[in-house]
C-alpha cells in the first residue's frame, strides 16, 4: 500500500549527532524516500503524531528518550511503523530485547549505505504488506458485512459454532439449524452454501412460516398450467430454482403435515412432483432447514414427521442466543454502525463507553436482529457524530460507567471516546488510565506519552490507584511536582 501510493514513503531518522542525520537524510532522499529528522525521542515523538511514518530509523543511545524507548511508544502510538535500530554497542541481548518490543530490524554502526538501505525497504515492504491486508479486510467486510459471510462474533460458544459450520460445509449432509429468532439462522445457511461445492449454485431461501399452506406447496414444488383456477402456465418451484445448489427451509416447523409427506419424498428420492403434473422431475439440491422450535418434542406430540425430522437432522447446529455471548455485543454493534452510517450518508465515529456498556446490558430478547435495529435507529436519529445513551431506544438507556476505553477498529493507533458531560478531572483520570493500560504499566513511557512528568500521574489519579501503581521504595509527594 505505501509502495504503490503516488507519495514517496515517509522515513523518520532519528539521531543526537547531526553528521549522521545529515549523512542518511541524503542517502534516503537519494533513494526516493521523503526524509524527516529529529535530534531527540521527544522531537520524534511529536513528529510521529503530526505524521505517521512508513518507518523509523533510530538510533538506540540518546540522551532523555533512548531509541528503545522511543520504540515502545511508536508502537503505541503508530502501531503500524515499523522501527530500526542503530547502535554503536550492539549486543545479543540489547537486539532479542528490541524485537521482542516489536523492532523489525537492529542494524550496527558504522552504518554502510547498502545495508541500511536494504533493512529499510524491507521494514517498508512489512509495512505494506500490513496496510494492505487491512484494506483487503475492510474491502471483504464490505462484500460481507459483519466479518465470514455475515457472521462475526468472537464468543467462544459461536467460534464452535463456525467451525461446525465449516466442518460440515464440504459435505453434502442436510443441515438443521436451531436457535432462537434473530440469531442469523439464514447468514449459517448461506455460508454453509458458500463454503461448499455447490457455491456456483444457486441458494434459494423460503420462510415456511410467511406463506400460506395453500401457496407454499405450489412454491415449493411448482405447478402445471391448468394445476389449479388461475395457473395459466407452468412454474418451477423452489426445489427446482435451486437445482444444483441450496435450499434454504426457514421456520421448517411451522408445515403442514401434508407438505412434509412431499418434503419427505423429496429427499429420500430426489424428484420433485408438481401440482398437476404427470412426470416426476429430478432434481439435485442440498436442504439446510432452520426452526426456533424443538423439533424432537414436536415430533412426540405428532405435530412433525419423525422420519422428516431425522432427515433433516443429520447434522444439528444450535445458534447461541445474543444473551450467551454478550462480549460480541460491541463488535456487533460497530459493524452495524459503520454500515448504516454509511447507507445514510452520516459521519459517524463510534459508540460512546456508556452507549456501549448499555448496549451489553440488554437483555436482547430479539438477538442481532434486534440489536441491528437498533442500531439502525440510534444512526438515523442521531445529531452528534458519536452515538450515546440517549441516541438508543427508551428500553436500552441503562446507566452506564462513563470513560469505558474502546480501541479503534481501523488497526491503527488506540483511541478513547468520553461522553460530554464528564469532569475534565474525570477525563484526565480516564486518559491517564488508558495511556497505563497501553504502555503496560510503564509509568514513565505513559508520562512522556502525556507529555508530564512521572510524579503527575499519582496526583491526578486518587490515593488508592497511585499507591497500587508506586514502585518499592518511592515516597509519595517526593520532590516538587513539576507538572
Amino acid at each position: 500500500m505505501y509502495a504503490d501510493c503516488p507519495v514517496s514513503p515517509l522515513i523518520l531518522i532519528v539521531d543526537d549527532e547531526r553528521p549522521n542525520l545529515e549523512s542518511l537524510e541524503k542517502i534516503f532522499a537519494r533513494d526516493g524516500w521523503r526524509v524527516a529528522l529529529a535530534s531527540s525521542g521527544a522531537e520524534a515523538l511529536e513528529a510521529i503524531r503530526r505524521e505517521r511514518p512508513a518507518v523509523v530509523l533510530t538510533d538506540l543511545m540518546m540522551p532523555g528518550m533512548g531509541g528503545d524507548s522511543l520504540l515502545r511508544a511508536v508502537k503505541t502510538v503508530s502501531p503500524e511503523t515499523e522501527v530500526v535500530l542503530m547502535t554503536a554497542h550492539g549486543t545479543v541481548e540489547s537486539a532479542v530485547s528490541a524485537m521482542k518490543d516489536g523492532a523489525y530490524d537492529f542494524i550496527t554502526k558504522p552504518l554502510k549505505r547498502q545495508a541500511v538501505v536494504k533493512s529499510a525497504r524491507q521494514a517498508l515492504e512489512k509495512a505494506s504488506l500490513v496496510a494492505e491486508n487491512r484494506a483487503l479486510k475492510a474491502r471483504l467486510a464490505e462484500l460481507a458485512p459483519g466479518g465470514e459471510g455475515g457472521l462475526l462474533g468472537t464468543a467462544p460458544a459461536f467460534r464452535a459454532v463456525l467451525e461446525t459450520l465449516r466442518q460440515v460445509a464440504p459435505s453434502s449432509a442436510s443441515v438443521l439449524l436451531t436457535g432462537e429468532s434473530g440469531t442469523g439462522k439464514e447468514l449459517a445457511a448461506r455460508l454453509v452454501h458458500d463454503l461448499s461445492p455447490r457455491a456456483a449454485g444457486p441458494f434459494v431461501p423460503i420462510h415456511c412460516a410467511a406463506i400460506p399452506e395453500s401457496i407454499l406447496e405450489s412454491e415449493l414444488f411448482g405447478y402445471e398450467k391448468g394445476a389449479f383456477t388461475g395457473a395459466t402456465g407452468r412454474k418451477e418451484g423452489r426445489f427446482e430454482r435451486a437445482h444444483g445448489g441450496t435450499l434454504f427451509l426457514d421456520e421448517v416447523g411451522e408445515m403442514s403435515p401434508s407438505v412434509q409427506v412431499k418434503l419427505l419424498r423429496v429427499l429420500q428420492d430426489g424428484v420433485v412432483d408438481r401440482l398437476g403434473g404427470t412426470e416426476p422431475v429430478q432434481v439435485d439440491v442440498r436442504v439446510v432447514a432452520a426452526t426456533n422450535k424443538d423439533l424432537a418434542t414436536e415430533v412426540r406430540a405428532g405435530r412433525f414427521r419423525e422420519d422428516l425430522f431425522y432427515r433433516l437432522d443429520v447434522v444439528s447446529v444450535r445458534l447461541p442466543p445474543l444473551r450467551d455471548r454478550r462480549e460480541d455485543v460491541p463488535l456487533l454493534a460497530t459493524a452495524f454502525l459503520r454500515r448504516f452510517a454509511e447507507k445514510n450518508g452520516k459521519r459517524l465515529s463510534g459508540f460512546t463507553p456508556a452507549a456501549l456498556a448499555a448496549l451489553e446490558a440488554a437483555p436482547w430478547p430479539g438477538n442481532v436482529r434486534e440489536l441491528q435495529h437498533a442500531v439502525e435507529r440510534a444512526v438515523i436519529l442521531t445529531r452528534g457524530e458519536v452515538l450515546d445513551v440517549g441516541d438508543l431506544p427508551e428500553p436500552l438507556r441503562v446507566a452506564a460507567p462513563p470513560g469505558s476505553a474502546a480501541a479503534s477498529s481501523g488497526g491503527g493507533a488506540p483511541s478513547l471516546t468520553v461522553p460530554l458531560g464528564t469532569t475534565l478531572d474525570e477525563v484526565e483520570r480516564v486518559v491517564i488510565r488508558e495511556t497505563l493500560r497501553q504502555t503496560r504499566g510503564d509509568k514513565n513511557l505513559a508520562a512522556q506519552l502525556l507529555g508530564i512528568a512521572a510524579r503527575t500521574i499519582y496526583r491526578k489519579l486518587d490515593r488508592d490507584e497511585a499507591g497500587r501503581l508506586r514502585e518499592p521504595g518511592e515516597a509519595d509527594g517526593e520532590g516538587p511536582d513539576p507538572a
